[in-house]
């Protein structure tokens, strides 16, 4: 199916926001999602979940892992990864929507080889059979080449930069002007943690880098934090719903997060109702 991928510079916020992004639309979209760590496990999209099978597997200290990317790339090495076993190596954190596949256990640069190998390539192929969307996130100047980012029509990818100008004049410079709609240019500009009171708010960020990419800003907040250290961002996405009278701060942050899905989701769908409309065409 397609990608959205979630990646910043460097600085963090592409971890919590690919997080938030898959378990709003884990809850109230139609689609299975998968979220996919290529880092190593416990870090990055992970942080925010508690993966019990996994603790108490660890706590067995048994040598060789039957779930998430290890077992993953195992299987694709020996040619045995099949679609319908994909969900045995996945954990399902909202069953029937929303999954995970944990990351490589810290080893060194051969953490980084692994998940560069053809072997990953194998392992989104198979995953996206059988999910809707694959969630990942990547961090780092350079991590899009390095993690070999080869953009399709249908895939979605989101920058995720701070209301900082150097980081701001960096990312365009990189991107020129940010006029262009080619794939390989981000379809979609989060800025973590928002203050809409900075004079850097996100009329005069567009307008300073004559920016066309739709902009959104996800505010700080508080109770999301916590529950992002506390493993528990799924009860933190439950207990709220999108009401007035609920706290102006905690409205502002689950309103720019339903926006965050709507606008990824909405490209995926525009790549289907194009898709559809070569066939009839062909047909």
């Amino acid at each position: 199916m397609s990608k959205v991928v979630f990646w910043d510079m460097g600085y963090g916020g592409s971890a919590e926001v690919a997080a938030a992004f898959g378990v709003q639309g884990g809850l109230h979209e139609k689609y299975h999602l998968l979220l996919m760590n290529c880092g190593a496990a416990g870090t990055g999209i992970e942080e925010g979940f508690s993966l019990r099978d996994k603790e108490m597997e660890d706590d067995l200290g048994l040598p060789v892992q039957d779930h998430g990317m290890e077992a993953l790339i195992r299987l694709a090495e020996s040619e045995r990864l099949l679609q319908a076993d994909m969900k045995d190596y996945t954990y399902p954190l909202l069953p029937g929507r929303l999954d995970m596949v944990d990351g490589l256990k810290p080893v060194g640069a051969g953490t980084s080889e692994m998940l560069l190998s053809a072997e990953l390539g194998a392992i989104l192929n198979i995953a996206e059979r059988y999910y809707d969307i694959i969630v990942m996130q990547l961090s780092g100047v350079h991590a899009l080449v390095q993690n070999n980012w080869l953009p399709r029509s249908e895939d979605t990818l989101v920058a995720v930069l701070r209301q900082n100008r150097v980081e701001l004049d960096t990312f365009f410079e990189m991107n020129g002007s940010m006029e262009r709609t080619d794939s390989e240019m981000p379809q979609a500009i989060v800025i973590h943690q928002y203050d809409a009171a900075s004079k850097w708010s996100l009329q005069n960020i567009k307008r300073r880098y004559n920016c066309e990419v739709p902009m959104i800003g996800i505010p700080y907040h508080t109770e999301f934090s916590d529950a992002w250290n506390g493993q528990d961002i799924i009860a933190f996405f439950r207990r709220y719903r999108l009401l007035k009278g609920r706290g102006y701060e905690r409205e502002q942050f689950l309103f720019s997060c339903k926006e965050l899905v709507r606008l990824a989701l909405s490209s995926k769908e525009r790549a289907s109702d194009t898709a559809l409309d070569s066939n009839v065409k062909g047909a």
